[in-house]
């Protein structure tokens, strides 16, 4: 069994989904990182169907939690993910606490039936719902991401992420699109997080936009509720 239990200090920004599809690498490629930002990696992709549980009040989704199911695609496929990713602190940069255990995709209805994985005994524990789980959201996503080290030698990941929301009863066409440029460290000391805080500010006046305070989880539950209510609309 594989177990992830950690820390994630991210900021992301959000971007015109068209745009960046149609060309990620001008942010991965930008002055702005490659001016900021030693050691860069190649670009690699990866694309991931994510399945967002939560209970009917939403409590997680509300307090900026997340509880999700993630299943690789492409030459990862066959691997699979559970994991609770707890907000923490949310001032600009999100701090969070993240647990995650691999599953395979086909024991999936099993695991969270037994309810014996860690990430759902800790958002059980700690009351972080409140009745029975359902799913609130899917996405597809597909990360264009490359690897660097911020000043001080700090490792980081930063990406553009390209996203689709699902309906949760099914179906494959989107019902709304997203797209983010984002950047996360995986260590707590007060100088990777300073050094990631400046690298942020950066790219603050670079873009020239607030950045994204909303979770991936929360972003899909408003597509959907979005969606239907347009239904009831019409």
């Amino acid at each position: 069994m594989t177990r992830i239990v950690g820390v994630e200090h991210e900021s992301k920004w959000a971007l015109d989904h068209d745009v960046a599809a149609a060309d990620p690498l001008r942010w991965l490629d930008s002055p702005t990182v490659t001016g900021g930002l030693t050691g860069l990696s190649e670009p690699m992709t990866a694309t991931q169907g994510v399945l967002y549980l939560d209970d009917r009040g939403r409590s997680l989704t509300t307090a900026g939690h997340s509880l999700r199911i993630a299943a690789n695609q492409g030459r990862l496929a066959g691997i699979g993910w559970i994991g609770v990713k707890q907000t923490l602190l949310w001032e600009g940069r999100r701090d969070a606490l993240e647990i995650s255990e691999r599953v395979d995709p086909q024991a999936l209805s099993a695991v969270l039936a037994a309810g014996t994985a860690l990430p759902l005994r800790h958002i059980l524990t700690y009351g972080l719902v409140n009745g029975p789980l359902e799913t609130a959201g899917i996405t597809s996503q597909r990360r264009i991401k490359r690897f660097g080290r911020l000043p001080g030698d700090f490792p980081c990941v930063f990406s553009v992420d390209l996203v689709e929301f699902r309906l949760p009863a099914g179906g494959i066409e989107p019902i709304e699109r997203y797209a983010c440029f984002e950047i996360e460290v995986n260590q707590s000391s007060l100088a990777c997080v300073q050094a990631l805080d400046e690298f942020c500010d950066a790219v603050d006046a670079w873009l020239d936009r607030p950045r994204e305070s909303r979770t991936k989880a929360q972003l899909a539950v408003a597509a959907v509720d979005t969606y239907r209510g347009e239904l009831l609309v019409r």
